[in-house]
């Protein structure tokens, strides 16, 4: 054969292999194209939800035809592999919703999510009246009266702290200023009863220490202890005639304690209590079966953190006047 011929047929045979290898390719690539093609309609999905709004359960159902299997993202780092899920987004924003069906065919909607509507009900604000003023040095009383409550945190403002856990409450301002009153009852704290009152300068010549708590009066009912300063056994016939005794505000074991931890906080003294011993604060008391004077316990517990056990008070027939503390604490760590 001659070298033509044999150039010829070799050129032909190389022709041959390319045609076939160009059709194996395109073979392979219109196959996976029809495979990837193949039973992926157009995928639908819809969302039903009343408000689309934080912590809502929002419907998705998908309407694709022929779907056999389904993962959802919602956009929000969470996932579903139902057909129909119900889902709560945590936060208001928008959201791309991302459906794949049968592992391959993919729609992406936007969903907005927006924050809850909150339904107040003006009923639960707690109601009490309040001056315009009152002086700094001045005991400022007051009442609660919303229907239906049972506990209380009244905040008078001087300091974030809660002052007093009474139906009626009272507070004595050390310091002029604008202040505001805020009252929660029954632990509701999305109503929070909110009043400001203007605090004036002291009167001239008043110490805000002596304006704290009325000054101790002689009890009508003599007993030796309650005597005047510089009594003496038979001088009965100098004893007032009409002396009123002095009586003190209630005050719950459970308020007792509260207030204890918050010495032990740091946030309220022995000076606190004074109304509740009838002013005076070396009352002998009973702390872990060793007796001490109050005011001795508050300096001991003072910036401690403590927890109590057990608490139990002594009050005076009449006046209410605690006479004596048993108490059981320790100390805690934090």
């Amino acid at each position: 054969m001659s070298e033509k011929n044999i150039t010829h047929y070799h050129m032909d045979k190389m022709v041959k292999y390319l045609f076939i290898f160009v059709f194996l390719i395109s073979a392979s690539v219109l196959g996976y194209h029809y495979n990837n093609q193949s039973g992926c309609n157009i995928v639908v999905f819809e969302t039903e939800a009343q408000n689309f709004t934080v912590k809502e359960a929002i419907i998705f159902n998908d309407k694709t035809i022929d779907a056999e299997k389904w993962q959802w993202d919602f956009g929000d780092n969470t996932s579903s592999f139902q057909k129909n899920p119900a889902h709560y987004f945590e936060k208001p924003g928008s959201y791309d919703v991302q459906l794949i069906v049968n592992g391959k065919c993919t729609a992406i909607q936007t969903v907005q999510i927006n924050e809850a509507i909150k339904i107040v009900d003006s009923t639960k604000f707690p109601v009490f009246n309040l001056p315009e003023s009152i002086r700094a040095g001045e005991k400022l009383v007051l009442n609660d009266e919303t229907e239906n409550a049972s506990a209380w945190e009244w905040r008078f403002g001087e300091s974030p702290n809660v002052d007093d856990n009474n139906k009626i409450a009272s507070y004595v301002y050390k310091e002029p200023g604008l202040y505001t009153i805020k009252l929660v009852v029954n632990n509701e704290y999305d109503y929070i009863s909110k009043k400001k009152i203007k605090v004036l300068e002291p009167e001239k010549g008043v110490s805000i220490l002596d304006q704290e708590l009325p000054s101790v009066k002689p009890i009508k009912n003599w007993n030796v202890k309650d005597y005047p300063i510089g009594y003496k056994s038979g001088d009965d016939e100098d004893k007032p005639e009409d002396v009123k005794p002095m009586t003190a505000p209630n005050i719950t074991d459970k308020n007792f304690s509260r207030m204890l931890i918050q010495v032990s906080n740091g946030t309220k003294t022995a000076l606190d209590f004074k109304m509740y011993f009838c002013g005076d604060i070396n009352k002998t008391v009973v702390v872990n079966k060793s007796t001490m004077s109050f005011s001795v316990l508050c300096q001991k517990i003072a910036n401690k953190n403590i927890k109590i056990k057990s608490l139990e008070l002594d009050k005076q027939k009449g006046t209410n006047c605690i006479e004596n503390v048993s108490l059981i604490y320790k100390r805690t760590i934090f």
